[in-house]
């Protein structure tokens, strides 16, 4: 019994350290120094918020769907991409000295989800478009 249990717990810590070992084997870069690095690049990775609100308008009016992309509280820099997906189509805008993008609504009547896009983080919004 004590033959297996010491077979298992060896089996054990060679497993954690080979998969410590290729995690870090495989994500590190030449200017790593080593596992706490790394860590600290996970830890500190990029952090995007938006402002955005729900639209519900009369479908005799236009009104423009406004986004603002926020990176760790402070907008984002002019011309930065923004994509949005409504209604099956895409959109590419561009933020303005604010970090806004803005779309302009012009559908029928009806409920509208919109995802809007920024380096891969998301934001959803409802649209709702009445007679």
């Amino acid at each position: 019994m004590k033959k297996i249990l010491i077979f298992l717990i060896i089996l054990f810590l060679s497993l954690e350290v080979s998969f410590a070992y290729s995690g870090f084997d495989c994500c590190a870069d030449s200017s790593d120094s080593g596992p706490k690095d790394y860590l600290n690049k996970l830890l500190n990775r990029d952090r995007y918020t938006f402002n955005s609100n729900d639209l519900i308008f009369s479908h005799e009016n236009t009104t423009s769907y406004r986004i603002q992309v926020l990176h760790d509280g402070i907008p984002v820099k002019t011309n930065q991409e923004v994509r949005f997906f409504i209604n099956g189509v895409n959109y590419t805008r561009f933020t303005d000295e604010n970090g806004t993008a803005a779309l302009d609504i012009n559908l029928e009547s009806g409920h509208y989800i919109i995802c809007s896009e920024y380096k891969n983080f998301k934001n959803y919004n409802n649209i709702l478009i009445f007679d």
